[in-house]
């Protein structure tokens, strides 16, 4: 029984190279992260798709190569720049609360609309006025606790006398957010630019990534009736197993994969996106517990659960389940007591499409006990190199 989705390394181990992809516009490789946030100064806008290098064994360089070669992508010469997909096909999320006026200027730069809201944040589309260049705004907003002022659009306390904690908790977390955005660098994570307070509150800016969630991509390819091609799920795999494997050897697990928070662009590069849930992978993970049904594994649900680079495997490999199916794993501390999930390296109608090694690598990605997963990325990416290699 499945579900519909919800709204909502030991030293010798060899990882995932990273290098430029051929069908990418050339660019010189991006500065090292910056010691600390830059408070409005602007960022150069980076070209996507520039990879970092990193030491790995001969035949990691091959199966990048292979996932190069098979990028899920409408069209593998279109420059970046030339994008511009239809309003109706950007960021699919619903329109948040008390959101800022369309023109409002904020720190030199114009919001164009609300693309998206939750709890804690809104999201808008803005231009930057001195660089003329579309970014994505995040804004500050637990409206449980605020509200905005018509006339000034400043954001107010509904009850200022028991309010202002859990406002400051908001806000530290959504400083911590950026922070921890700004330390990071590769071509599938956006880009933090600057960050600013404004309206009694804080907004972070970010790269405005010009593409479409990988929950629409699979609704169209099943909709049509066309299957992703092996070799872009392939691809697809090993892009975001780089990423993750990058964002490990950080310390950092992600905590929060699953297909509405990966755009895919026009070049066919898979972007991560949603970072609220990230935490140190050797921190507290307990300060709050963040699950999405169907995503996360069961011990992402308990205050004391064993979370490590499995964590976001797990995460991964239920994303990459939905993706073929078009249906949610159940849920996963149900999965623990009765699986009904079936495996995908036994469906008749996958196997006539994927490789039963494909198949299986995210049969184990999935499994409910940590013990029986890969225990990191380079051990998934092994089981992959028999794919293509």
């Amino acid at each position: 029984m499945t579900q519909p989705l919800p709204s909502e390394l030991p030293d010798s181990t060899p990882v995932c190279p990273q290098t430029v992809p051929d069908y990418m516009p050339e660019a010189e490789l991006p500065a090292a992260p910056p010691s600390s946030l830059p408070e409005t100064r602007p960022a150069p806008m980076p070209t996507r798709g520039v990879m970092l290098s990193r030491p790995v064994g001969n035949f990691m360089e091959d199966i990048l190569a292979a996932a190069r070669a098979g990028a899920l992508s409408p069209s593998r010469t279109v420059e970046e720049e030339d994008i511009d997909l239809p309003e109706d096909e950007q960021i699919d999320c619903p329109i948040a609360p008390k959101e800022l006026p369309n023109g409002t200027l904020l720190h030199g730069y114009r919001v164009l609309r609300c693309i998206g809201g939750g709890g804690f944040g809104i999201t808008y589309l803005a231009q930057e006025t001195l660089l003329n260049r579309t970014v994505v705004i995040k804004e500050n907003f637990p409206d449980s606790l605020c509200y905005r002022e018509e006339a000034s659009l400043d954001v107010c306390l509904h009850a200022p006398e028991t309010g202002q904690d859990g406002f400051d908790w908001a806000l530290g977390n959504f400083l911590r957010e950026v922070r921890l955005l700004a330390t990071l660098d590769h071509p599938c994570i956006a880009k933090v630019y600057a960050y600013f307070e404004e309206h009694r509150t804080a907004y972070y800016v970010v790269e405005y990534i010009n593409g479409i969630s990988l929950a629409r991509l699979a609704s169209q390819h099943a909709t049509s009736g066309h299957p992703i091609p092996q070799s872009s799920i392939f691809s697809l795999m090993v892009r975001l197993l780089d990423a993750l494997d990058y964002l490990h050897g950080q310390k950092l697990l992600h905590r929060d994969i699953k297909p509405d928070n990966i755009l895919v662009t026009r070049a066919g590069l898979p972007v991560i996106i949603d970072f609220g849930a990230a935490r140190e992978a050797y921190g507290d993970l307990s300060a709050n517990i963040v699950e999405t049904p169907g995503f996360s594994p069961p011990e992402q649900g308990s205050p004391d659960g064993n979370m490590g680079p499995w964590t976001d495997i797990y995460a991964l490999g239920a994303t990459l389940y939905y993706t073929l199916t078009g249906e949610c794993l159940p849920p996963s501390r149900q999965r623990e007591i009765y699986d009904t999930a079936d495996p995908l390296s036994t469906n008749p109608t996958l196997l006539s499409i994927y490789g039963h090694t494909l198949l299986a690598s995210i049969d184990r990605a999935i499994a409910p006990k940590v013990e029986n997963r890969y225990q990191c990325v380079a051990d998934w990416m092994h089981d992959l190199a028999a794919t293509h290699l």
